[in-house]
């Protein structure tokens, strides 16, 4: 499974945003405050919805100005505020928070802090319909799950190499007490993060948009390996399954032509190339890729063999004309974008688009 960058800075965000804003890496790390239960109604007049059952995977979302924690039901389909993060003068207001799923099962919430301050953390409690605050000394970091350990990667270069130029930090944590098991360093600015659950080796892009340097990070031993990216790709997403890096480019411009998908499948990486389009989003499986892919404003869903680049499947989702991110569940693909989220069935191109309680922070 792979995880796209949210959001660089702010919490409005136009209706189209550009790719580099949106693959900006979101640093987050640990923080604490108590828990807080959820009503019927919450602070600011947020309403607050009740299926928590129903809810598959979570979103975050800005409604009347706060956070909240939003319950997407796939079947339902519907997607309902669930619980209000609590809102703190030192909140950091240009960054946004960010959620994630751990291998066990475990969903998060961090929020940024001002001044350099740890971030929040906050367990999604489904038994008790609270979140519940938790302890932490990092800060400003993008938490990706592996199999047995998690990396919490810096977005922004925080320290510099022997010869000078500037590389930024992977901390490497247990996920049961959050100590800091090994720190590692890869160079430059990292923009693009990937991870599967399934495996403790991690994908990582940084650089240009024109010159990316991927790298493959093992948690467990601490190596980090360089992937040799084609001459002249433009990365715009990266996913990681099974620690295998697959790398997606297209041109910096859509086209009116029809979405095309060419793959070269090597030892070190899989190289997804769009022929026309731009790629917003992709999610990877040892089996098949799937590649969400804007085109004017319609956006196509393909889904490829993982092995030869053989077209599966295809659905187009009129009138969405960015997707910040896509989800699988049983019931088929989610795509996100700013207001709506789309179930899709690649099967028989069925889509069926339901609104979000607010505007989309991370998915």
């Amino acid at each position: 499974m792979s995880h796209p960058m949210p959001y660089l800075t702010t919490r409005k965000h136009p209706s189209r945003p550009a790719r580099p804003a949106r693959m900006a890496l979101l640093l987050t790390a640990l923080g604490t405050t108590a828990a807080l239960t959820t009503g019927c109604s919450g602070p600011g007049g947020v309403d607050l919805g009740d299926d928590w059952k129903g809810a598959s995977t979570f979103a975050l979302a800005e409604v009347n100005g706060l956070v909240t924690v939003v319950g997407i039901n796939p079947d339902k389909p519907g997607a309902q505020s669930l619980a209000v993060v609590p809102q703190q003068a030192d909140d950091d207001d240009s960054v946004s928070p960010h959620i994630v799923h751990l291998a066990d099962g475990r969903w998060l919430v961090t929020v940024p802090r001002k001044d350099g301050k740890p971030d929040r953390r906050y367990g999604i409690n489904r038994t008790d319909h609270t979140l519940d605050g938790m302890t932490g000394d990092e800060r400003l970091r993008r938490t990706l799950p592996g199999k047995n350990l998690v990396a919490e990667v810096a977005g922004l270069p925080d320290g510099r190499s022997a010869n000078g130029t500037a590389e930024s930090s992977v901390l490497v944590k247990d996920p049961t007490n959050w100590t800091t098991k090994r720190e590692l360093k890869v160079p430059g600015t990292i923009g693009f993060a990937a991870s599967d659950p399934a495996s403790d080796t991690i994908c990582l892009g940084s650089g240009s948009n024109n010159a990316t340097k991927v790298s493959v990070a093992n948690l467990a031993d601490g190596s980090v390996t360089s992937v040799p990216v084609p001459a002249g790709l433009a990365v715009k997403a990266l996913a990681c399954p099974a620690g295998h890096p697959v790398i997606a480019g297209s041109p910096a411009s859509g086209t009116s032509d029809d979405v095309r998908v060419s793959l070269t499948r090597g030892p070190a990486a899989t190289v997804v190339s769009v022929s026309s389009g731009r790629v917003d989003a992709i999610a990877a499986t040892d089996s098949s890729i799937v590649i969400a892919a804007a085109q004017g404003n319609n956006t196509e869903l393909l889904e490829v063999n993982a092995t030869n680049g053989e077209e599966l499947h295809r659905a187009r989702i009129k009138g969405l004309a960015a997707s910040l991110n896509i989800t699988r569940t049983a019931t088929g693909w989610l795509v996100y974008d700013e207001n709506t989220v789309t179930r899709v069935n690649l099967a028989t191109g069925r889509t069926t688009q339901f609104k979000l309680p607010g505007t989309l922070l991370d998915s």
